[in-house]
């Protein structure tokens, strides 16, 4: 799949997600461009998982976390944030979202890097609660 292929089949699912009353901030729309760029020739694969994520949390809500591999990230605010898993031995992305009256809104999404050190969470925190209250003061939830 091509890159203006796979952008196009973002803006596919982008809609019709919106349609069923997901909420995603427009960074991360552009967060999630990254890596469509490097998983050439898996975009496939990748919209495979990122329908399966969707599912979960459609269907979980708030327990989305039990499924897969996602968790709940310790931010330390009265808000919970959740970590989706979007892995395949092709690529390892992450999508941070969280749920403001059972709606579930997405935050931010970042290719995850091997080993422990890359996969800290902590510098997503202040970037992914400023993008939740910026929804908020925007009447967007």
């Amino acid at each position: 799949m091509n890159k203006k292929k796979a952008l196009e089949e973002l803006s596919k699912y982008h809609q019709e997600y919106c349609n069923s009353g997901f909420i995603f901030h427009n960074e991360f729309i552009s967060d999630f461009q990254v890596p469509i760029k490097e998983v050439q020739g898996h975009e496939t694969e990748l919209f495979q998982l990122l329908v399966k994520q969707l599912t979960f949390v459609k269907e979980l809500g708030c327990n989305v976390f039990s499924a897969d591999s996602n968790e709940i990230l310790k931010y330390g605010s009265c808000r919970l944030y959740y970590s989706l898993h979007l892995q395949s031995k092709n690529f390892n992305i992450r999508i941070i979202m969280t749920f403001y009256e059972n709606i579930p809104i997405f935050l931010a999404a970042f290719y995850e890097r091997a080993g422990k050190k890359h996969t800290d969470y902590s510098v997503q925190k202040d970037p992914v609660i400023n993008r939740f209250n910026e929804l908020f003061k925007e009447d967007i939830i």
